[in-house]
């Protein structure tokens, strides 16, 4: 039997219409084996929690460094987990069809690990869904064995993540009291976060002037712009702006007088449409024009990829291969395009996008060709705006004169530019304000001039202009940043090496990072901005202090440069993550000893520290009797869903909590029989001398009716259950009947 293991149901039914016949088809939920958590490394006498089952956080125990990792099989997944099992039995070829990624590679490969296949097994590397790009990949299968480098690239990426979450995320919050979530990638992207809105808060806005005139020529009138001949003069900022307003109204007076044309240049330029998008552009782009988070955009991408319409949506590459030139008419012919601009598509125009020495794992998003029928809104959106940047590629260059002239005046020279339009080309799909699909900046038109013909300026004037502060993250321009870290490094060296070949984390995963970044707290979305919150800035703060390394984004892209060269072959994933084991050892050690009070918040806040009895991320807060000044109790974080303590207040012991209180004082177990299983009841009162009877097994409880158990009661919101009453729920209640 040949066997294909897809990664996800909506791929194997896709795989299955094609090569149905030839191939048995099953498939997995994404990664349907996981790292197994701390608890399986941790010693046995480790004290578990009552009310989760786990091993308690202690510092102790720290760090966990795995000598042998253990994978086991995620719970929602097992019964999937023991059908491919069951399959591999029977099957004598193996094709791994996991999405053409490191990631898509491992879970497929760690599927055949845990059951120890030893058969062939082949790779299919699907970019596309539809019809024609299955059968082309089927029929050029390649031996597994051959992409192992990427199968290991994410293993490293998984056990480096797993090193420092689960150890430095422990240490921050044991020694603080306060839970905190510290992660390779997500650290340092909030740290890009903290560092803006600092940026931004701590701006103080100066005036500047610009200095313009208007000039007539015989052939039109336009604005030139006043340029300083030494502009590290007095007067100006570091930045060449005019700060002087004496020193430019005293220049606006020189606009006016006779000139003359010193310098005319006009050419004829050309611009070939914006390459089509990689996941990071598309995330960009949308985000600045409907407003869509990260993995909104990841989300719909996935789901137009799984629909068949559009290619595989995490990559990070803006080329497409030119094997695949050949299906441009196909794939035009089946898009829908406007009855304007059908006549101007050429199926045969060879944009640059198309350079197969420059795609790299996966080509740029584009559309396949199959129908695109029942799109949600946010569907039709995101494939409009991929349709688009395709066709765009078909389409004439954008084609206009650029001018630029100087004139002489008044022993100034003032500037001015232009544009004329020859043929929008590509621009015809996109509005005015789409500048994020390559749409550009109105430029006035400019007069035919020669050098040395005469003008007239007709007055001059001021324009008072304010220095803006940097704007604010949002999903699209923060997953920008995080691709293109190289800008916000100072090192010369390391700017250029990580221009050339880094990023924080990958397109797979940088939407996701967001998405735990606004979960831990410490980031806000409001509106389309994004900012961080105090408790994000108190991580940051702290870790800046005492572990620069954890928010310098240069670390986790020098990280992901060595994942790079595992995935290509030319480092093993044993160094990588051995170097990533000692670093968390002396980071988890740093944090232990400093972290005590540095990430503790407002001092004047209730003590907290891990919950004994749950573990994990609950915390107990330290809290004053409000009856007994002096005497302290513990209150546990956890609730369940109605909102209510898992377990009950903890008792203070030296500062410290200790043993649950009773859920309830102990039974006397000295009175009547039960009337429903015959143990002995419990006699008790009320706060306000009432007399009844409770059982240990939870029956009734009973009014005493003449020293036995007479009719039920049942407590009411404000009675003596709380407040020293009771409400009868049955007739001829004797003793403790209340009126």
């Amino acid at each position: 039997m040949k066997l294909v293991i897809a990664e996800k149901p909506s791929m194997a039914r896709a795989i299955k219409d094609v090569v149905g016949r030839e191939y048995e088809v099953t498939n997995a939920f994404g990664h349907i084996l996981e790292l197994a958590e701390p608890d399986a490394y941790l010693p046995a006498d480790v004290p578990v929690s009552i009310k989760t089952g786990r091993k308690i956080w202690r510092a102790c125990d720290l760090p966990i460094l795995p000598a042998e990792w253990r994978q086991i099989p995620i719970r929602s997944s097992k019964d999937q987990l023991i059908k491919i099992g069951e399959l591999l039995k029977k099957a004598d070829l193996v094709v791994n069809a996991g999405d053409p990624d490191r990631e898509g590679q491992l879970l497929i490969d760690e599927i055949l690990d845990h059951f120890r296949y030893r058969g062939r097994v082949e790779r299919v590397w699907l970019s596309a869904l539809d019809k024609t790009s299955i059968d082309k990949a089927f029929r050029d299968l390649r031996d597994n064995r051959s992409y192992k480098p990427l199968s290991d690239a994410a293993m490293g990426r998984s056990r480096a993540d797993w090193l420092v979450g689960m150890n430095l995320t422990r240490a921050a919050t044991l020694s603080s009291g306060s839970f905190y979530s510290i992660g390779r990638v997500q650290t340092p992207t909030l740290a890009l976060v903290v560092h803006r809105d600092l940026a931004i808060e701590r701006f103080a806005a100066r005036d500047y002037f610009e200095v313009r005139a208007r000039i007539r020529h015989e052939r039109g009138t336009f604005s030139a712009l006043w340029k300083p001949s030494d502009p590290s003069g007095p007067g100006f900022d570091e930045e060449g702006r005019l700060t002087d307003r004496r020193q430019a109204e005293a220049l606006s007076l020189k606009g006016k007088g006779a000139g003359k044309i010193s310098r005319y240049e006009k050419k004829e330029e050309s611009k070939s449409a914006p390459l089509p998008y990689s996941l990071s552009a598309l995330q960009k782009a949308a985000s600045g024009r409907f407003g869509l988070s990260a993995d909104e955009v990841l989300k719909t991408c996935q789901s137009l990829y799984e629909k068949k319409v559009t290619s595989y949506p995490r990559t990070d590459c803006r080329f497409l291969p030119v094997e695949q030139f050949s299906e441009a008419g196909r794939i035009l012919q089946a898009l829908p395009v406007s009855p304007d601009i059908r006549p101007l598509i050429s199926a045969s125009r060879k944009h640059p996008a198309w350079n197969t020495a420059k795609v790299t794992a996966h080509p740029a998003i584009v559309p396949t060709g199959e129908r695109a029928g029942d799109l949600s809104e946010k569907e039709r959106k995101i494939y409009d705006m991929i349709v688009s940047s395709y066709l765009a590629l078909f389409l004439p260059d954008h084609r206009y004169f650029s001018a630029a002239l100087s004139v002489e005046m008044n022993r100034e020279i003032w500037t001015a530019t232009g544009r004329q339009e020859i043929d929008p080309g590509w621009t015809r799909l996109f509005g005015r304000g789409d500048r994020e699909e390559g749409g550009e900046e109105d430029l006035p038109s400019l007069p035919e001039c020669r050098p040395g013909e005469a003008v007239l300026g007709e007055g001059g004037e001021v324009r008072e202009k304010k220095t803006r502060p940097p704007g604010r993250f949002t999903d699209g321009t923060l997953i920008e940043a995080m691709s293109n870290i190289h800008k916000f490094v100072e090192d010369p060296e390391a700017k250029q090496t990580l221009k050339e070949t880094s990023g924080i984390g990958t397109e797979a995963t940088r939407a996701g990072i967001l998405e735990t970044l606004v979960g831990r707290e410490y980031i806000v979305r409001k509106g389309k901005q994004i900012l961080s919150t105090e408790k994000g800035r108190s991580l940051v703060g702290f870790l800046e202090a005492t572990l620069p390394d954890l928010v310098d984004p240069v670390t986790t892209a020098r990280w992901e440069d060595d994942l790079s060269e595992v995935s290509a072959g030319k480092k093993r994933v044993e160094a990588f993550v051995g170097g990533i084991a000692d670093l968390v050892r002396e980071q988890t050690r740093t944090l232990l000893t400093k972290g005590q009070g540095g990430l503790a918040g407002d001092p004047s806040s209730p003590a907290k520290i891990a919950c004994p009895v749950c573990g994990g991320q609950a915390l107990v807060t330290r809290r004053e009797s409000r009856n007994k000044k002096g005497v302290f109790f513990w209150t546990c974080s956890q609730k369940t869903a109605a909102g209510e303590p898992v377990h009950p207040p903890l008792t203070d012991v030296a500062g410290t909590p200790g043993a649950p209180f009773s859920e309830k004082p102990p039974l006397n177990s000295d009175g009547p029989p039960c009337p429903t299983c015959r143990k002995p009841l419990s006699a008790e009162t009320t706060s306000k001398g009432t007399a009844y009877f409770r059982c240990a097994e939870g029956h009734g409880p009973w009014w005493s009716d003449n020293g036995s158990p007479g009719n039920p009661w049942k407590p009411q919101s404000g009675t003596e259950s709380a407040k020293g009453s009771f409400k009868k729920s049955g007739k001829g209640a004797k003793t403790g009947r209340r009126s």
